[in-house]
C-alpha cells in the first residue's frame, strides 16, 4: 500500500507536466475574471447546478448521485453570500440487499469578499439534516462552521474546504455526530477549456472504531469547459481515485460530474 501511495503521488506530480506538453497552455486566458478560473473555485460568483455521481467499487458497489445548487447573492458592495445545497440520492449495500433513499441533505452559506483576487476565503455555517433512512446517513440534526481558502495563480488553483459537524438535536437513542468533512482543491488549467484536477473528499467519523474512522481517496481527473454551444455553458469532468482508507473497505472511487452554469458575473 505504501509503494502504491508513493507511485500515485509521483504520478499526480507529473500529470500537470505531461498535460502541459500534450495540450499546451500558451493560449490560456489567465484573467481571474474568466470562466476558466471561476469554475475551479467553490466560492466564485457563479450560479451553478451540478449533477455529481460517485461509484465506490468493492465486493458490493455503492452508488451516490448528488443533486446540487450553488447560488451567489450580493449582500453589499464588498461581500457575497454563497448558498450551496447538496441532496445525495444513495444506493448502498446492506444486510437485506441494497438500500435506496436520501442521505444527509446539507445546506451551506459562506460569506466571501466580492472583490476578485488571486487569494480569497469564505466562512459561514453549514447544516446537516437527519437522513430519512438511518442506514444511509446520520440520524441527527448537525451543524458545522465552514472554512474555504482558495489561491489562484499561473493557471493553478489550490486550496481546501473544511467542516466538522456536531449533532445538536435528534433521537436520543442514536449516536451523537462528530464528523469531519474536508476537500482538497487542486487544478491546472490548460488551453481550449481543458484542465486537470484532484479534489479528494477526505472524511473522518470520530465516533467510529479507530480502523473505520477515515475515508481517504487519492487520484486525479480531467475536465472540459464547453462554452460554444446553443445553450448554457457546461463543465464536464471525471476522475478516478484509489482509497487508501475507507470505512467499508472499498477499493476504488469513480466520479463524473456535469455542471450547468446559469449565470456568471
Amino acid at each position: 500500500m505504501k509503494k502504491f501511495t508513493l507511485l500515485l503521488c509521483f504520478w499526480l506530480f507529473l500529470l500537470p507536466v505531461y498535460t502541459q506538453e500534450k495540450f499546451g497552455s500558451e493560449d490560456y486566458n489567465s484573467d481571474l475574471t474568466s470562466l476558466e478560473y471561476k469554475i475551479q473555485s467553490p466560492i466564485a460568483n457563479l450560479a451553478v447546478i451540478p449533477l455529481h455521481y460517485n461509484l465506490s467499487i468493492s465486493n458490493e458497489n455503492m452508488n451516490v448521485l448528488k443533486l446540487q445548487t450553488t447560488i451567489p447573492t450580493a449582500i453589499s458592495q464588498k461581500w457575497l453570500l454563497i448558498n450551496n445545497v447538496k441532496i445525495p440520492v444513495i444506493n448502498a449495500p446492506s444486510i437485506r440487499g441494497y438500500e435506496n433513499g436520501f442521505g444527509n441533505i446539507q445546506i451551506m452559506s459562506v460569506i466571501t469578499p466580492s472583490k476578485i483576487s488571486n487569494f480569497t476565503w469564505g466562512f459561514g455555517p453549514a447544516i446537516l439534516f437527519p437522513s430519512i433512512n438511518k442506514s444511509l446517513g446520520f440520524d441527527k440534526l448537525s451543524v458545522s462552521p465552514t472554512v474555504v481558502i482558495i489561491k489562484q495563480a499561473n493557471t493553478f488553483t489550490y486550496g481546501f474546504r473544511l467542516q466538522n459537524f456536531l449533532s445538536i438535536a435528534g433521537n436520543s437513542n442514536t449516536e451523537k455526530v462528530n464528523f469531519l468533512n474536508s476537500e482538497i482543491i487542486l487544478s491546472k488549467n490548460l488551453k481550449n477549456g481543458w484542465y486537470v484536477y484532484s479534489s479528494p473528499n477526505i472524511t473522518a467519523n470520530w465516533n467510529a472504531e479507530s480502523n473505520k474512522q477515515w475515508t481517504i481517496p487519492l487520484g486525479a481527473g480531467v475536465g472540459k469547459l464547453i462554452t460554444q454551444n446553443r445553450y448554457l455553458p457546461l463543465n464536464l469532468k471525471g476522475s478516478v481515485y484509489k482509497y487508501v482508507a475507507h470505512s467499508s473497505d472499498a477499493d476504488w472511487l469513480i466520479q463524473v460530474e456535469a455542471s450547468f452554469i446559469i449565470n456568471s458575473k
